[in-house]
């Protein structure tokens, strides 16, 4: 996804960019709450601490979030989607994939500029970047933005009280040019969402009205240099990300319900020799720790949601490129060996707990080739491991209603894909096949004396077909499809197999996009086709059933009327549709947005 797509593709925050520009499943709630899968991996909002299979990265080392809505969209170069299993580069919770934000990086002339913006909703923007060398030894970027918005309207024309939110980010990078070759970034982000409100659902169902303050701190310094035919580097990261949720109450008091926290530190040391032409062995170590703890405050006094947790992992890696038949055969072998040593820790509000430690080890293989047929049409074929580590609270202690199971194992998958791409000089097309099968999958359970646990009880399989496209009609015209098929998501559970929920049958987007001399348009959709959905209701019953897709379109255009000056007007849900990503909870319906920007060079 690059810069010029997220900047033309109206978007509340970035699961919605990614929501039209990609295949990629997205589950949305009010109140920036939003949920990631691809390849029939269903898209869940984990729990405090919990792992995910869809691995989220910035600039290549973990995101430090569990919740992508705290990911600002400004200052970003690209968005580099990589679909299949990726454990054996990244390790865990890349199982069904890897999205990498890639921030804008500027070395060169001194640039930047103001953007203001005002919209349906009462909503208010402020963007701002500098960004350049100011020596020659030192560069720097800075992006800021801030948005504040009121309650809104679905698209039966509802209006939702407690639906409003402010946020602010601030990222800052500074650049050292040391010697010839070799750099030195530093880096900064900071997210805030302030009274961030989810106005529950619809009346019978389950989800009260809430607000609630997060906030997200990255910071990393990443040492690269080259030595030879060696591309080196050295990255050292930590960062956190924090959460208050109150309930709002029908007198307007907002007693506190939930607190969490996660800490994220780590380094990543890697080399990249490119030992003879078009041969490229990439090795390195990873180490990563991350540290959890949840407080509840739902039935009263301060209690402990889970034990505080703690997981260490270190890992070596290793990826070997060629180019075989004279650059028409490109083949990668790869593996990475993973030590993960999980902990409970003692934790405040549940002083029964006893600490415990477990460790194990993993390994992923994976390997792939693309051949050429012709220069213009060539195959290509994947195939690897994935794996989830469970979380640390899983696996001992007991808490609530819920005892720890020590044995359960991590989650694995076989993944392999097979397609033909075709690319000429105006157009460009690529299917593909992918088949997933899930193993020692781990699903919570109730034993007979009416605790709950976990278990590795289940399998899942994961079949399907993606189509890609591109047309550049004319010089001016480019016409963009994207399709997925899911053929089989389903899990099983006691013998019996089930669909997966939240992965539709069907979903695509297309988008034509415009650009003259002083003149940018886009027009786009996206179907997202029938899926299994559960419905949770105030009576705290339950039920799963087949929901119907949708379809939602948006339209751009920006207008650069002085050579530093511009205008731009964009439409979101432009039909006004009326729909609900999780059942009960209705999204926005049609929204304006109107914005100038003044640029310097």
């Amino acid at each position: 996804v690059t810069r010029q797509e997220i900047e033309r593709t109206p978007h509340r925050e970035l699961a919605d960019l990614l929501d039209k520009t990609t295949s990629v499943d997205i589950k949305q709630y009010p109140g920036m709450n939003a949920a990631i899968g691809m390849r029939g991996f269903s898209p869940a909002a984990p729990m405090t601490g919990d792992s995910m299979q869809t691995l989220v990265l910035q600039n290549g080392i973990p995101s430090i979030a569990n919740n992508f809505s705290l990911l600002p969209s400004n200052g970003i170069a690209r968005i580099e989607v990589l679909k299949g299993p990726s454990s054996s580069l990244y390790g865990s919770q890349a199982m069904a994939g890897v999205i990498n934000v890639i921030p804008v990086r500027r070395t060169g002339e001194l640039q930047g500029g103001i953007g203001v913006a005002a919209g349906s909703f009462d909503k208010r923007e402020v963007q701002a970047d500098i960004g350049g060398a100011l020596t020659p030894w030192f560069n720097m970027d800075y992006f800021g933005g801030w948005t504040k918005q009121g309650d809104y309207k679905s698209g039966d024309g509802t209006r939702w009280d407690n639906s409003a939110y402010e946020q602010y980010s601030h990222a800052l990078r500074l650049g050292f040019e040391l010697a010839p070759g070799w750099t030195l970034d530093t880096r900064a982000d900071l997210f805030r969402g302030n009274d961030v409100e989810n106005p529950g659902a619809w009346t019978g169902f389950s989800g009260e009205k809430t607000v609630k303050d997060v906030k997200r701190d990255l910071y990393s310094a990443t040492l690269k240099g080259e030595v030879g035919d060696h591309t080196l580097s050295a990255t050292a990261y930590s960062g956190k990300e924090d959460s208050v949720l109150q309930d709002v109450k029908p007198d307007g008091s907002r007693p506190l319900s939930f607190e969490s926290a996660i800490k994220w530190h780590g380094v990543q040391l890697q080399d990249a020799w490119t030992w003879a032409p078009g041969n490229k062995l990439v090795y390195g170590f990873d180490y990563n720790s991350t540290r959890s703890g949840s407080v509840s405050y739902m039935f009263g006094p301060a209690t402990a949601f889970n034990p505080d947790s703690k997981l260490q992992n270190s890992a070596f890696y290793a990826q070997q490129s060629f180019a075989l038949n004279d650059g028409k055969t490109d083949l990668y072998m790869g593996g990475r060996y993973d030590r993960f040593k999980l902990s409970t820790l003692p934790t405040t509000y549940l002083p029964t707990n006893t600490p415990q430690s477990r460790t194990f080890n993993q390994f992923s293989p994976s390997a792939g080739i693309k051949h050429y047929f012709t220069p213009w049409m060539a195959a290509h074929a994947t195939v690897g491991k994935g794996f989830v580590a469970p979380s640390a609270w899983k696996l001992s202690g007991r808490y609530s209603n819920y005892i720890g199971n020590p044995d359960l194992k991590p989650e694995s998958s076989l993944s392999s894909d097979v397609g033909l791409s075709f690319e000429q000089s105006n157009w460009n097309a690529d299917v593909t096949f992918y088949d997933t099968r899930v193993r020692d999958k781990a699903i919570a359970y109730k034993r007979a004396d009416g605790l709950h646990s976990w278990t590795n009880a289940n399998k899942a399989r994961m079949r399907g077909v993606e189509v890609s496209a591109g047309w550049d009609i004319t010089s001016n015209l480019k016409l963009g499809l994207g399709y997925t098929h899911s053929i089989r998501a389903e899990a099983e559970e006691g013998g019996v197999w089930k669909e997966l929920e939240y992965v539709p049958k069907q979903n695509a987007n297309l988008t034509l996009d415009g650009n003259w001399d002083k003149v940018s348009t886009r027009v786009g959709a996206r179907y997202t086709g029938k899926a299994i959905k559960s419905a949770y209701f105030a009576d705290w019953s339950s039920t799963t059933k087949e929901y119907p897709g949708y379809t939602l379109w948006d339209a751009s255009v920006a207008y650069r009327f002085l050579p530093n000056h511009a205008l731009s007007f964009s439409v979101d849900n432009l039909f006004d549709k009326y729909y609900e990503s999780v059942p009960g909870y209705a999204m926005p319906g049609r929204e304006f947005k109107l914005g100038y920007r003044w640029d310097f060079k």
